[in-house]
């Protein structure tokens, strides 16, 4: 690697770096927006040729905003929003595990460290990911479901539309019900209560559950569009009563309400629980998975 310079990333940058996502057969990107000056908003870290100045690869990491409904020891989540590479094999690895560590060390630190993770089925970042310190943790799985008008079951709680006011206690429930990995605070539900359709399961005069739907749709009524079912959370103190399956069969009937045709939705392949319950609601799963890798680190980089 003496021909290569790592420095952090420049917004004029971009146009390389659009290069190497185009055309570079490693390349891997994250990002819910096509407006890449986003990845500047974390910490980037470049590899350039040290006489032409032509960009060989790059890391693109984003400290995520720390709920204040996850205890106080969590770590800072951090995720791997953009990678690529026009490297070949081993030379690729280690030009990686040099970036990411370069960019991980710009990251302020933390009181409880930071849980580094990253969402890929591609071999050569994977591959690159284990030698910079990450193990697989878990997978993301796929199902689908036509929308119906499904039988009726058990109502164990008053269900309702989601109030603005009801962010901070559904964060809470969320954070009970999820790992800190898969956690949705505040900032997260409030860009679903404003996308989508957020229904509240309400026992004992307190929310306990809740799911979130969003529809896409071609704007004819003809049911040629599709749903995802983006959230479903309940407290595990109001678990095995239903209101899973309650909330979710509620999903279902508003998507075939509206035209909708397909149900997506996803889950971890650790979750048996939510796997049984989709499958009982004749949700299939499709043939792809995607492996979920870690890194935690104390309070820096080791």
């Amino acid at each position: 690697m003496n021909s290569e310079l790592i420095r952090a990333g420049r917004p004029e940058d971009l146009p390389e770096m659009r290069r190497l996502l185009s055309n570079g057969l490693r390349a891997y990107l994250n990002v819910e927006t096509e407006d890449l000056l986003e990845l500047f908003q974390g910490a980037t870290a470049a590899a350039v040729h040290a006489h032409t100045q032509r960009m060989l690869g790059f890391v693109s990491l984003q400290r995520e905003e720390l709920s204040d409904a996850l205890p106080a020891h969590a770590a800072a989540k951090v995720s791997l929003r953009a990678a690529a590479t026009s490297s070949p094999g081993a030379t690729a690895r280690a030009q990686f595990k040099t970036l990411f560590e370069c960019a991980a060390k710009t990251l302020t630190t933390h009181p409880s460290g930071h849980l580094f993770y990253a969402l890929t089925d591609q071999g050569w970042l994977q591959a690159s990911l284990r030698e910079t310190g990450f193990v697989l943790h878990d997978a993301i799985l796929f199902y689908e479901s036509r929308a119906s008008a499904a039988h009726p079951v058990p109502q164990p709680a008053n269900l309702r539309p989601a109030q603005r006011s009801d962010l901070p206690r559904l964060a809470c429930v969320d954070a009970a019900a999820f790992d800190p990995l898969w956690h949705m605070g505040k900032t997260e539900l409030g860009r679903l209560y404003c996308e989508g359709r957020m229904e509240v399961a309400v026992s004992n005069e307190k929310a306990v559950g809740y799911s979130a739907l969003n529809l896409h749709t071609d704007g004819t009524g003809h049911r040629k569009g599709s749903g995802q079912l983006v959230r479903l959370a309940v407290h595990p103190q109001a678990q095995d009563l239903g209101i899973g399956r309650q909330l979710l069969v509620s999903s279902l009937c508003h998507a075939h309400s509206q035209g909708i045709r397909h149900v997506f939705l996803n889950t971890q392949e650790s979750n048996s629980l939510s796997q049984g319950l989709y499958e009982s609601l004749q949700f299939r799963k499709l043939g792809r998975k995607v492996p979920v890798f870690v890194r935690r680190v104390p309070n820096g980089l080791e």
